[in-house]
């Protein structure tokens, strides 16, 4: 009976050893074997609601390009989509290359018309690989060029300095 029983102990260690053999060769082919997925993603740094810019001047904002794939993407254009008379410049304007994992600080130097009235307004940026294309938006506030109100608070300073200076002057203390 002790015989017996080491036969079946052994046959169930042999179909065992095999099992685990036949796992640990197909386990990695199927993990190879995943689907390819791209993934561009488009982080502006910090990344804020407002980018607030005086007319007729410019801004540089910091773009996060990172590649979430598991391919890794090639020739990512640089481009956006702004209002009529302002500039966008990207520096680089394109990434030859992006790595699984990894991600690329690009520079974005935005500049207004210089008749840009006061407001908000979008800046659409773009990133076209040859495997995949991403589109985010910014939002731009533009402040007025215009220092008409710098102008009157220091009239009215100078005048109320000078009023204290006529009153200290006209009634100031007698002398006895």
């Amino acid at each position: 009976m002790r015989g017996k029983r080491m036969r079946i102990n052994k046959k169930i260690c042999w179909i065992f050893l095999l099992a685990v053999g036949v796992i640990n060769v197909l386990a990695p082919c199927s993990l190879l074997a995943q689907p390819e997925k791209t993934g561009l993603t488009l982080n502006v740094i910090p990344d804020g609601y407002y980018n607030v810019i005086t007319a007729g001047q410019g801004k540089t904002i910091f773009l996060e390009v990172w590649n979430n794939g598991n391919i890794e993407l090639t020739n990512i254009r640089l481009s956006a989509d702004f209002p009529k008379g302002w500039t966008v410049e990207f520096n680089p304007g394109l990434i030859d290359n992006l790595a699984t994992g990894s991600s690329q600080t690009v520079d974005v130097i935005l500049r207004t018309a210089k008749d840009a009235k006061k407001g908000e307004y979008n800046v659409t940026l773009i990133a076209d690989a040859n495997e995949t294309r991403r589109v985010t938006s910014i939002y731009v506030r533009v402040e007025s060029s215009s220092l008409f109100w710098v102008w009157v608070g220091v009239g009215i300073g100078a005048l109320l300095i000078a009023g204290f200076v006529f009153i200290f002057m006209r009634f100031g203390r007698e002398e006895k």
